[in-house]
């Protein structure tokens, strides 16, 4: 191969030599070679990375604790009455007519799972017709005990699943009370805390037996 120019080659171009023992040799421009290195430095760095990456997003996946069971409802909430209430009202309710007053009463059973103190009856009378004379507790035409004045007993306290009456006794104030509606809020205390619950009661006094009402 002619070399022009005192035997160096032209710049820029790429020598490939003749040896009769060592074979060709392929000498690279030190501009290439310093490109090549260059990458594979940024190759091996991506690669050590990624995989420090891959490590510490392992443990730390490890290391998260689990979460704990949630408890199932039924070991938290207690089995209350359709509306949430822990008082449930137990049958349709009695009467009694005593002379000219008629006398209403109502059951209610505790569903909760602690004691239920009861503390008074409160009376709506949407059409009137009525006038609340006394309260007590226990059932229509039950007689008070020697001594007793009727409807100062003692609240009862309801154990879970207990039951008690109480009853309200009325002045009629027109000729026959049937069609009168009569509903009861009940004052209670439970844990310390007070409340009311409003109880279906009597949408009206239709079977309702009183004397004047033919």
């Amino acid at each position: 191969m002619t070399v022009p120019d005192g035997g160096r080659p032209p710049a820029g171009d790429d020598v490939l030599e003749m040896g009769s023992q060592r074979g060709p040799v392929l000498r690279w421009r030190p501009q290439t070679a310093a490109l090549v290195l260059a990458s594979a430095a940024l190759l091996v760095g991506l690669a050590a990375g990624y995989a420090a990456g891959v490590r510490h997003a392992g443990a730390r996946h490890a290391a998260k604790p689990a979460s704990p069971p949630r408890p199932a409802a039924s070991q938290t909430t207690p089995s209350f009455s359709a509306g949430g209430f822990p008082l449930s009202q137990t049958g349709p309710g009695c009467s009694a007519q005593i002379g000219d007053e008629l006398q209403l009463g109502l059951e209610v059973t505790n569903l909760s799972d602690t004691p239920i103190t009861l503390r008074r009856v409160e009376v709506m009378l949407p059409m009137g017709g009525l006038r609340a004379t006394s309260q007590a507790w226990g059932p229509c035409g039950e007689l008070p005990a020697p001594g007793e004045v009727p409807g100062n007993a003692l609240p009862p306290t309801l154990g879970p699943g207990a039951s008690a009456w109480f009853t309200v006794t009325f002045q009629v104030l027109v000729g026959c009370p049937q069609p009168l509606p009569v509903h009861f809020v009940l004052d209670y205390d439970q844990s310390g805390r007070s409340a009311a619950m409003p109880l279906p009661s009597f949408p009206d006094l239709g079977q309702v037996s009183y004397g004047k009402c033919g």
